[in-house]
């Protein structure tokens, strides 16, 4: 798909959804919008916008050699990643925060060039921050779309599976699709024999520390005083 027809296509299906909105009367247009809670006002606001030339962007690869898992462990940094990753985190001493952030005004993590230095900032501040990447209640990080979404998972892995089949190739028996939901964590594997994988030596747990989410540590009453859920 090229950039003129994605233009298309996006504007077609942007006005048709602000439509339905419309019609389903879940779209709000209250104050200076409320005139637009007619159908015909509406639609003759929104018909201007049907002759206009969309803009859109489709990010090419990093380099003309990218590889589709290139692409894929470029997103997994934003699908699984934290705001601050542990190696950039230098120290934490007398309730201060010691961390790695790059020097310059180059936005994007792009620039692999880009010197780095240590800030320091105090406990409070650093956590306030981080806490700003905390989604709103209602919001999730990811979302299941087009053959991954949940009402349709089961059937596109078992058309996946048919068609590995037909080209020979023998899709995994217990695979986490047989032993999951959609949308849920597979069940823990049973602690048994584990072994180190350099010695070969049989390991076994001596500590271990239950730590409580972020969600459930803001929604407590030991959250910070500027913080408010809503």
């Amino acid at each position: 798909m090229d950039a003129d027809e994605l233009r298309l296509r996006f504007r077609k299906t942007f006005l048709k959804g602000l439509r339905r909105l419309h019609r389903t009367g879940v779209l709000k247009l209250e104050g200076n919008w409320s005139p637009l809670r007619n159908a015909a006002a509406f639609e003759a606001w929104l018909k201007p916008l049907e002759d206009l030339t969309w803009v859109t962007y489709i990010q090419p690869p990093p380099h003309e050699h990218g590889e589709p898992q290139h692409v894929i462990k470029y997103l997994a940094r934003y699908l699984t990643g934290g705001p601050i990753s542990d190696r950039r985190l230098i120290s934490h001493q007398d309730g201060d925060v010691t961390f790695w952030a790059r020097t310059g005004n180059t936005p994007g993590g792009g620039n692999r060039a880009a010197a780095s230095q240590a800030y320091t900032l105090s406990g409070s501040e650093f956590v306030r921050r981080w806490s700003l990447h905390i989604l709103p209640k209602g919001y999730v990080k990811t979302r299941r779309y087009g053959g991954y979404s949940n009402r349709h998972c089961k059937r596109s892995i078992a058309e996946c599976r048919d068609l590995l089949i037909a080209n020979g190739v023998e899709p995994a028996a217990d695979s986490v699709a047989d032993s999951a939901e959609p949308g849920e964590s597979p069940a823990p594997e049973p602690v048994g024999d584990c072994r180190c994988p350099q010695c070969g030596e049989l390991m076994r747990c001596i500590a271990a520390t239950d730590r409580s989410s972020w969600s459930t540590v803001m929604s407590s009453p030991n959250r910070p005083i500027w913080y408010d859920d809503g």
